[in-house]
């Protein structure tokens, strides 16, 4: 592939890969300690917070994708109707039914079974929604997440890398770093995280369009929010909640 980057895209991938997950899961480390020492969790502030952040990783990579004169479907902006949209489309559709099928079961769950959810989740937790304000504040999250993280992760970073290596490696590496990117939820949640992340590539090679892997991420997030607000209301986990903004 012809190379086509900048400084500002090094730059940029460094801020992206590194030093915005590395803040995150600090961060994240932090309020553990903050709440094993007795501080209510301000929830709805962790999610504006974060969505705030997303929002300014993206709004970046749009102003350098603007002033560098760049295609936009050169980062899945496109859906051309042929064959692999269709099955594309299909697939979306039955890993969404998949998701909802989980949170379906979760919710006829005996009170066993949601204790040892409820252990699995560990310090998410804290994190999780516990009550409606909450869950309809990470809902909006969640979209944010689907559409920002797709972008940088599958877009941009495998656009990124198939500069230096084949597009199967690039999508390789997009798969393991934004894996890793989600270190914060724990080693146990890896391999799922790991699996997941490359769904959404393998979507987003097939297709060749960027909407398909944001719509079933931002379902994903969605549906497994909802799942930890009904493990939530059923076992009593978490910090202390503050609704204060």
């Amino acid at each position: 592939m012809e190379t086509n980057i900048s400084l500002l895209d090094h730059a940029y991938v460094f801020v992206m890969a590194i030093v915005y997950p590395l803040a995150g899961y600090l961060s994240f480390r932090r309020l553990i300690s903050r709440v094993a020492a007795g501080e209510p969790v301000n929830r709805l502030q962790l999610y504006r917070n974060t969505l705030i952040g997303h929002w300014a990783l993206f709004l970046i990579l749009a102003v350098i994708w603007s002033v560098t004169a760049r295609p936009w479907p050169a980062i899945g902006f496109q859906l051309n109707p042929d064959l692999w949209v269709a099955i594309s489309a299909v697939f979306t559709l039955l890993g969404i039914v998949a998701f909802v099928t989980q949170g379906k079961r979760v919710r006829d769950a005996s009170q066993e079974e949601i204790d040892k959810l409820s252990k699995r989740l560990g310090n998410l937790s804290i994190i999780i929604p516990h009550n409606g304000s909450e869950l309809a504040r990470f809902y909006g999250l969640a979209v944010t997440a689907g559409f920002v993280e797709e972008i940088l992760w599958r877009g941009f970073m495998i656009w990124y890398l198939s500069h230096f290596m084949p597009l199967w490696a690039a999508a390789l590496l997009s798969t393991v770093g934004f894996a890793l990117a989600h270190a914060y939820q724990g080693i146990v949640n890896l391999p799922q995280i790991t699996a997941v992340s490359a769904a959404l590539a393998a979507l987003y090679l097939l297709s060749g369009s960027i909407w398909f892997p944001i719509v079933l991420h931002a379902a994903i997030d969605i549906l497994q929010g909802r799942l930890g607000y009904d493990v939530a209301r059923r076992s009593g986990i978490g910090g202390e909640v503050t609704d204060a903004t």
